[in-house]
């Protein structure tokens, strides 16, 4: 199977790169006998520096690591500075404006609200230092029109950005991660925990008779367990699992460097934390194993667990014997 060069964000920075560096090249180049040694060489800095973050991108894989985001974005951000240190007519500086817009956009949209926050203030001084160090005439209006629109550009761009990932990524009823963004996740720590020589436990979670509580009470009641259900098992994980709806009444858990024992320990807790009955699928396999792999292991596991769960009538006939007691099922897998 061919993996995809990039991911989004680095597909879009890659555009980005690539677009602006033609055009701050053919910029610099129309105007190239009105520049002086100084503009001559913001030109040739701005096509290498944007030359440079292309190559960057190009040689790493994906999913794009943050660091090479970084470094992209600061190369972009010296080609862009250059670039307008060297503007000398209208159209090369709306080029150079309308480029630290784009730029402040995909900031907004691929970088944390705290780390946005610091790249976008880096983008707009440096727009602003290079376009007053240029021989185009601009006033101090100019200047924080273009500062005041990059910050805009940045923080409606991002807010829109972040909610529609929220929505893309996450279950509405749980608020926990569904399929895909649990998926999106895991595939990223992955390779981060298998360079370290970690493993990782992962378990399947299902409620048990979860279609007889919707046919008896209604799918409102159905609801209601689902987020209760959810929500005393968020309370009861740390913060480096994840955990995620996959749809209807199952859920997985992802244990990153966690043995099995220690998985079996979490997993006692998300018991006592409500008292729903569940059955539970587990497994604990190196990182270097494939997502999908793991993820069919402990699907099994679950399937084999629940084969072995008493029915409703043996667990009825167990309560009608002196003595019985079906607490050692709740405990249980």
């Amino acid at each position: 199977m061919i993996r995809p060069r990039f991911d989004e964000a680095g597909v879009t920075l890659f555009v980005f790169v690539a677009g602006s560096t033609l055009l701050y090249a053919a910029a610099g180049s129309a105007s190239w006998s009105m520049l002086g040694a100084w503009g001559r060489t913001a030109v040739v800095v701005s096509a290498l520096c944007g030359t440079a973050a292309a190559v960057v991108l190009v040689r790493s894989n994906p999913p794009s690591p943050k660091r090479t985001i970084g470094v992209v974005t600061f190369l972009a951000i010296v080609a862009l500075t250059s670039s307008f240190s060297a503007v000398v007519t209208l159209p090369a500086f709306l080029i150079c404006v309308q480029a630290a817009i784009f730029l402040g956009m995909h900031i907004g949209a691929f970088w944390s609200e705290r780390n946005a926050g610091g790249w976008v203030a880096v983008l707009a001084i440096s727009a602003v230092v290079g376009a007053a160090a240029s021989p185009f005439d601009s006033s101090f209006v100019i200047y924080v029109l273009v500062a005041l629109g990059i910050v805009g550009a940045t923080e409606v761009f991002g807010a829109f950005a972040r909610r529609m990932r929220f929505s893309a990524t996450h279950d509405t009823l749980t608020g926990l991660l569904n399929r895909f963004g649990f998926e999106s996740k895991v595939e990223k720590m992955l390779p981060a925990c298998a360079s370290r020589g970690l493993s990782v436990s992962v378990a399947v979670l299902d409620l048990d008779n979860f279609k007889e509580i919707n046919d008896e009470y209604g799918h409102i009641a159905g609801d209601v367990l689902l987020s209760r259900v959810s929500k005393a098992w968020k309370a009861e994980i740390s913060r480096r699992d994840v955990l995620g709806r996959l749809g209807g009444d199952e859920f997985v858990l992802f244990m990153p460097g966690v043995l099995e024992a220690e998985a079996w320990q979490i997993i006692d807790r998300l018991r006592r934390a409500h008292r729903a009955e569940w059955s539970v699928g587990l497994v604990c396999m190196p990182a270097t194993r494939r997502w999908v792999d793991v993820y069919r292991a402990a699907d099994a596991d679950l399937y084999r667990a629940k084969r072995a769960r008493p029915s409703r009538a043996q667990k009825a006939s167990r309560t009608e014997m002196p003595g019985s007691d079906d607490s050692e099922w709740r405990i249980a897998r």
